[in-house]
């Protein structure tokens, strides 16, 4: 083990440097070097995969598995182990350079794309990184080419599996707004008029992450097209957001990437570069950045906590705004065209018609060009509502330019484990949502790292929440919008 640990430090240096390289294209890297860029990255993921593939590495596995007495938690390692190299044994290294070259373009041609609404000079790309992942769903043994993507992100999941546990959410989501529509409260409620100075949206997020617990020497919070966190190394968290002047979604948006950020700050360090300092799954990543965004951050206690520095920052905005009514702002509950501003619970509809869309696109050969016309038409189906333009729709998300296929069902699959664990930690601390209400925080991360961030890879989601179900989340939205 000590020299499976000393040969993967190497990888954790390198997977450093490429973090490092993706985070400051996406925040600070002048237009032009696109190209330079999309090399090194390449290049840099190269040596990545021929690292975690090597003969080398694969004869201390073998050794490592010959061993007549592995304890429990050595069984759990060597499995993990086991897991990432065949996966990416798996992947010819062309394969791996070409798809890192090719998501770099499309990364800032999609940006560009966005601004303009150019989507015309963003579908050959689209195409390109879809023909990309086509393949790569054939080097994996999976029953549908769908599954192998998502099980890059979630080995515990299959579409199957997902098709009915969001067929059942979406049940479930749509009984309950339509008795919220019924209800009014969360409805018919003025939002916040801006505008909020950029410095003052700013100041608050930073508050906010800190109170949370996410040190400032070991953090930076940048602006990027779309919001995103990103590990550097155990100490180096970068998180991003964007602001608007008329819009306050700058505070949900920082709250989601603190959750990731927090997640990976709190891995064991000692295990850097293997699974035990890993995040069980995307899924689970996901249902810390949910919980802090809506758990925390749109709970009655927030509200309540969070008003005296709302009217500090924005006393026009806030003029006449009590803490119950900004509890009510910020779960206003009307279907809206862009995912990251949705409220609870529409937001899920958006990540199921992406799945959807997705499921076409690798099991039935949906192409770039169809998806556009497929997505208005699940959006008016869905939400009742149609994008104006293609920045509203199909441009709105980075994922498909990143190459992340597969990764859109982890948000709706981390909700589910968010309101879980919600129900656990309402039972171990009754009284956390009135510790909320006076910025008592620490308890609340306490638990969280005690159950699920220390453990890196040595559980899985089964072991957070049982088999994980629909119902938990529906309990908690009820307790929320009906309570």
């Amino acid at each position: 083990m000590k020299k499976i640990k000393s040969y993967l430090q190497e990888y954790s240096y390198l997977k450093s440097i490429q973090s490092l390289l993706h985070w400051d294209m996406e925040t600070m890297m002048p237009s032009g070097a696109i190209e330079d860029r999309a090399k090194r990255l390449s290049y840099v993921q190269g040596k990545i995969h021929a690292h975690i593939t090597s003969p080398e590495y694969s004869k201390l596995l073998k050794e490592f598995s010959r061993k007549k007495k592995l304890s429990a938690s050595d069984k759990i390692f060597l499995k993990e182990l086991k897991w990432d190299y065949d996966l990416n044994y798996a992947l010819p290294s062309e394969h791996v350079e070409a798809l890192t070259m090719a998501s770099a373009r499309a990364s800032h041609v999609w940006a560009k794309a966005k601004d303009t609404n150019d989507l015309k000079s963003y579908l050959p790309h689209l195409q390109k990184l879809i023909d990309l992942k086509r393949r790569e769903a054939t080097y994996f043994k999976t029953k549908k080419p769908y599954d192998a993507l998502i099980q890059l992100h979630d080995k515990e999941f299959s579409s199957t599996q997902i098709s009915k546990l969001f067929s059942e959410l979406k049940n479930g989501l749509l009984t309950l707004s339509n008795q919220v529509k019924e209800d009014g409260r969360f409805v018919n409620i003025k939002d916040l008029k801006g505008p909020f100075p950029i410095e003052d949206q700013r100041a608050l997020s930073l508050r906010v992450a800190k109170l949370f617990g996410l040190s400032d020497q070991h953090s930076r919070l940048d602006i990027s097209s779309h919001p995103f966190s990103i590990n550097i190394s155990p100490l180096d968290q970068r998180i991003t957001t964007r602001y608007d002047l008329n819009h306050l979604d700058s505070l949900s948006s920082t709250m989601h990437e603190v959750g990731h950020a927090l997640y990976e700050f709190n891995l064991p360090s000692e295990w850097e570069g293997t699974p035990f300092q890993e995040a069980v799954s995307l899924s689970v990543h996901e249902s810390q950045s949910r919980f802090w965004e809506n758990i925390v951050g749109r709970s009655k206690g927030f509200a309540e906590f969070i008003h005296p520095d709302m009217k500090k920052f924005f006393p026009k905005s806030m003029k006449g705004i009590t803490s119950d009514s900004l509890f009510r702002v910020f779960n206003k509950s009307v279907p809206g065209l862009i995912r990251v501003e949705s409220c609870e619970l529409y937001y899920n509809l958006h990540i199921i018609i992406r799945y959807e869309i997705e499921e076409m696109i690798f099991n039935q050969g949906l192409n770039a060009k169809d998806i556009p016309k497929i997505w208005k038409e699940k959006y008016k189906e869905y939400l009742g509502i149609v994008p104006k333009n293609d920045s509203q729709g199909i441009l709105q998300d980075s994922h498909w330019a990143g190459g992340a296929f597969g990764y859109f069902p982890t948000y709706t699959l981390g909700n589910l484990i968010s309101g879980s664990l919600y129900m656990k930690l309402k039972k171990e601390r009754p009284q956390f949502e009135k510790q909320i209400a006076k910025g008592e925080f620490s308890d609340i991360l306490k638990f969280l790292v005690r159950n699920i961030h220390s453990k890196g890879r040595s559980i899985t989601a089964n072991d957070l929440v049982g088999e994980l179900g629909v119902q938990d989340y529906l309990n908690y939205l009820s307790e929320k919008f009906k309570g």
